[in-house]
């Protein structure tokens, strides 16, 4: 997995994507952000937090296809449809929980990185 960009958004309204531990100058008023300022410990929760929500959106559905394709195929086509019903009903009730509760866990490690221009 590439690493998690940090949105730096300057006091003059610049935005900007830098990867963590880069520094950054602002082109229109020369402030210099320096990301690796984050403590690492945090940075390393946010990743983990963002890998286990994606383990969590992609693990099961994939799970369903990969049993249940080799059943479409070999015994019939219900468990093609079985596939179908169980991957929605998946992204209907179960991911609007898991994305609600992966933006808290975002929020909660983020809020304290405030960073301040040298």
């Amino acid at each position: 997995m590439r690493p998690l960009p940090i949105t730096l958004t300057c006091e003059c309204g610049e935005i900007a994507h830098v990867p963590y531990g880069e520094r950054w100058t602002c082109p229109k008023c020369d402030r210099t952000w320096d990301t690796s300022r984050i403590p690492p410990d945090d940075y390393a929760r946010l990743v983990g937090n963002v890998r286990r929500y994606r383990l969590i959106a992609l693990g099961p559905p994939l799970v369903f296809a990969a049993v249940l394709i080799p059943l479409a195929l070999f015994v019939g086509l219900q468990y093609g449809l079985l596939l179908f019903v169980l991957v929605f009903a998946y992204a209907l009730f179960v991911l609007p929980k898991v994305r609600e509760r992966a933006a808290k866990d975002v929020r909660q490690s983020t809020r304290s990185w405030e960073l301040t221009p040298e």
